[in-house]
């Protein structure tokens, strides 16, 4: 063999070698996917809205700004378990809130927000204290859920258990008992964890990171699933985008033969954690679910997290994306 065609074997393994990861790791910043025109869009709202008395004016504002955004979803704060068992009171003018609303934007469907605390992990910093695994403390939160929906006439609920381990068998008895009770005319939505791929060592994970097996256990038993997608800590833009459309592939197959509307949560907040706003922002985290996306349309949205932090820069960014 020659030389110099030795030396360009050479090269081209070099080239596939470097080159390949490089392609791999680049996700596209921009939102040229034409899949990638979701119309079936959330947001999380602030408690504001059910625990004061109820502004029209402002009202109106939100269920303007709602239409205009495209905002098919609205999760309202409502209320969370405390310590005690008890549910914090701040869900006194949910009624009046969701009557008021109606009246300028009939469109946008909104779902009662219930935080539930689980089990304390002190090594991720989040405390908590329900007990799912205890039927009473179960059933004592399915009933406040069926109370809020019927008193308040909300569409639906939001419920947001932080955070629940991957395989965990009460959360899974707890949506049961909780469609047993509302029935179906209502919808119920959920905020879900990170997903992580089957085969081990490709990310550092925990057992709060949720299996493609887990996702369908509990797909199969809710409407909508809402994954918060944020506080990747990733440092860089390229890798947050990566991160996204890695979670988008990923919870996207793993609901594929379930019905179950799919929602990908964006953050837009500015705190610093493992979130870093400027590498996780509305822009790269649209750009990473429109990379994730093939031709099928298995996902249907996406939820901001959090509305009260959307700025006029997020709203120029959304406009752009639903252009």
């Amino acid at each position: 063999m020659q030389k110099s065609h030795r030396r360009s074997i050479f090269l081209g393994v070099l080239i596939v070698i470097f080159i390949l990861p490089v392609l791999w790791v680049w996700t596209p910043g921009d939102f040229s996917n034409p899949n990638c025109k979701l119309t079936n869009n959330a947001a999380w709202i602030s408690v504001d809205w059910t625990s004061q008395p109820v502004d029209e004016t402002s009202v109106k504002e939100l269920a303007e700004s709602a239409k205009s955004r495209n905002l098919k979803y609205l999760f309202p704060y409502v209320s969370y378990v405390k310590a005690d068992g008890s549910f914090n009171p701040t869900y006194k003018y949910a009624k009046d809130f969701v009557t008021t609303f109606e009246k300028f934007n009939k469109n946008t469907r909104l779902f009662a927000w219930i935080g539930i605390p689980l089990a304390d992990n002190p090594s991720i910093g989040m405390p908590g204290w329900v007990d799912l695994s205890d039927q009473n403390t179960r059933k004592k939160i399915v009933l406040f859920i069926s109370d809020q929906l019927t008193q308040a006439n909300f569409d639906g609920v939001h419920v947001d258990a932080e955070i629940v381990r991957n395989n965990d068998p009460h959360f899974l008895t707890f949506l049961e008992e909780l469609r047993q009770n509302i029935g179906k005319d209502k919808i119920i939505s959920i905020a879900a964890w990170h997903w992580y791929p089957d085969y081990p060592n490709l990310w550092l994970t925990n057992d709060f990171d949720w299996t493609s097996a887990y996702y369908q256990e509990v797909g199969q038993r809710v409407d909508q699933i809402a994954p918060m997608t944020y506080d990747s800590a990733m440092p860089y833009p390229a890798l947050y985008r990566l991160w996204m459309s890695e979670q988008v592939k990923g919870i996207r197959k793993s609901l594929e033969n379930v019905d179950t509307e799919l929602l990908f949560g964006i953050s837009v907040s500015l705190e610093e954690t493992y979130h870093r706003p400027m590498a996780e922002n509305l822009a790269n985290g649209l750009a990473g679910v429109c990379a994730g996306l093939s031709d099928q349309k298995d996902v249907q949205g996406v939820a901001i997290y959090a509305d009260w932090e959307f700025s006029e820069s997020d709203l120029q960014v959304w406009q752009a994306w639903q252009k």
